[in-house]
């Protein structure tokens, strides 16, 4: 949700979108593909037009 600072380090529970860096394929966080994202691969965003900006391509799996 936009406006929202969680005040918990745990980033992973706090971001709608999660993009892989490896396949440049961006998820919502609660995508099954996104949970197989190891983590090294795994970059968070604000918004989608933010990972879009980056080069992210939308899952056609959760359509973020």
């Amino acid at each position: 949700q936009s406006g929202y600072f969680p005040d918990r380090s745990e980033t992973d529970k706090s971001y709608t979108y999660m993009g892989n860096s490896n396949s440049m394929k961006l998820h919502l966080t609660t995508c099954r593909y996104a949970q197989k994202t190891s983590e090294s691969n795994r970059v968070y965003f604000n918004s989608r037009d933010e990972a879009i900006n980056k080069g992210y391509v939308p899952c056609k799996v959760c359509k973020p």
